[in-house]
């Protein structure tokens, strides 16, 4: 299959009858290949120096008589597979295009005005003209899932994401990752090269500086990743907030059903309590993280465990939603909490707005309040969460495909930036920095493909159509 030396044919356009029908070419032999079925195809190709369109006939071939079409020909590597490329566009009757397809592929010896070696002229396999491009350079692995992806296209939103991944969008990420992973990697090597020199090329706060931002990037990819696998699509909202802040209550309110332990005494809930429904629309996944406790019960390992989980939910998330207790003066952790900007949308919450003591801030985007079971606030609640995911739902993520492909090599080279720049911090020599640098080096390479082998490939373009 990854052979680039035969030429391979196929019917490029959708089955059924329709005006116009494709047939693809591209290899070494396409001018032999269309002389099977076009007169005189040597003359009026010979003066092609680059793209060029061609009004031509095809030759009365056995129980079809001569029709009309047009030849779009690239002679050179200009093509998307870098090689001599063709499109013939006839008549979209089936019969016409499978007797065209049929007549190329037969195995009859090159005219003797054709100088091209008699190589195969066969039917593309699923992928193949697809394959070749990305063997030729011309895409990356995740581009060519993103050819996949605008084939697969059920609707606008799912081709406008295909066509942004292949554009290049993901490609360009990985790559301005790599190039600075690659700047990083001589300079450690070229210092290790003259150690006895002692000379610096890098200095290594530079060096922890420029980890950490390759560790912010993986981690933003890897949270994308994550969006567009977990939860069947599902956009995960999350509470957060301090101890007794009121979020199960607002948990409760929103699933419509007392799903949380709701009581006055602070951290309740310890572990995550979560729902599937609908918002606005939207299949959204609604959890219930343990309330965030003093310094004194984050010593308690339980209450340990509890903070870990919410934060893991947290990392997560599409949309945080940030329970403030209004009923008492806003705490330091809170204060810190407005004051930091979130990897993800954020919906300020202030609770308890029934309380004789409430205190309005105006941090706050919505007010609650429980009045014999009754939320307040709960319908203001819902509109501003619908406008913060369809904003998110604009925003270009990764295709599925993509993103099942990518995770574990994703995991593997944020551990290893991870190690690399825990690593900054110690006076451990460079030889293990540059270790773990060309570690994720190498995970980044199966991503994008300037690493990959036959099986890699093989799960990839075989899901392709035949003639893509």
């Amino acid at each position: 299959m990854f052979s680039t030396e035969d030429t391979i044919v196929a019917i490029a356009s959708a089955a059924g009858s329709a005006q116009r029908g494709i047939i693809r070419l591209s290899g070494p032999a396409v001018q032999r290949a269309l002389g099977r079925v076009i007169a005189d195809i040597d003359s009026i190709v010979a003066s092609a120096s680059s793209a060029t369109v061609y009004r031509v006939a095809t030759r009365n071939l056995d129980g079809f008589p001569s029709v009309p079409a047009d030849l779009y020909y690239w002679p050179d590597e200009r093509s998307y597979t870098q090689q001599c490329s063709a499109e013939l566009h006839l008549p979209g009757a089936a019969p016409l295009l499978q007797f065209v397809l049929n007549t190329i592929c037969l195995d009859n010896q090159p005219s003797a005005t054709v100088t091209v070696p008699d190589r195969c002229i066969r039917v593309a396999q699923p992928g193949e003209f697809t394959l070749r491009a990305f063997l030729a350079g011309r895409i990356d692995l995740t581009q060519a899932e993103a050819v996949l992806g605008v084939i697969d296209a059920q609707d606008k939103k799912e081709l406008d994401l295909a066509l942004s991944q292949l554009a290049g969008g993901l490609n360009s990420r990985f790559e301005t990752l790599r190039q600075q992973l690659l700047t990083m990697l001589a300079h450690l090597e070229a210092g290790l090269d003259f150690a006895e020199e002692e000379i610096e090329f890098i200095a290594r706060d530079e060096i922890k500086i420029q980890v950490s931002n390759v560790h912010q990037e993986l981690l933003a990819i890897a949270l994308q990743l994550e969006q567009r696998l977990v939860s069947g699509m599902e956009y995960r909202i999350v509470l957060r907030g301090e101890a007794n802040a009121g979020k199960s209550t607002l948990f409760n309110a929103l699933a419509r059903q007392p799903l949380a332990i709701v009581s006055d005494i602070a951290g309740t809930t310890r572990d995550y309590v979560s729902q599937s429904l609908q918002l606005n629309g939207l299949p959204c996944l609604l959890i219930d993280t343990a309330g965030i406790e003093s310094a004194d019960a984050s010593e308690n390992a339980i209450a340990q465990r509890a903070s870990e989980m919410t934060r893991e939910q947290q990392q997560y998330a599409h949309l945080e939603i940030l329970c403030i207790d209004g009923a008492r003066q806003r705490s330091q952790w809170e204060t810190q909490q407005l004051q930091t900007t979130p990897p993800h949308a954020r919906i300020v919450v202030q609770t308890k707005g029934d309380c004789a003591n409430f205190d309005s801030a105006e941090a706050a985007d919505v007010t609650t309040s429980v009045n014999s079971g009754h939320v307040e606030g709960l319908t203001a609640l819902e509109t501003l969460i619908g406008v913060r995911l369809q904003r998110q739902s604009g925003e270009p993520i990764i295709l599925q495909q993509t993103a099942s492909r990518c995770q574990e090599s994703l995991l593997h080279a944020t551990t290893s930036i991870e190690r690399a720049l825990g690593l900054c911090n110690t006076d451990q020599g460079d030889e293990l920095l540059a270790a773990e640098l060309r570690e994720v080096l190498q995970h980044l390479g199966l991503i994008v493909g300037t690493v990959y082998n036959d099986d890699i490939l093989e799960e990839i373009f075989s899901t392709f159509c035949i003639g893509k």
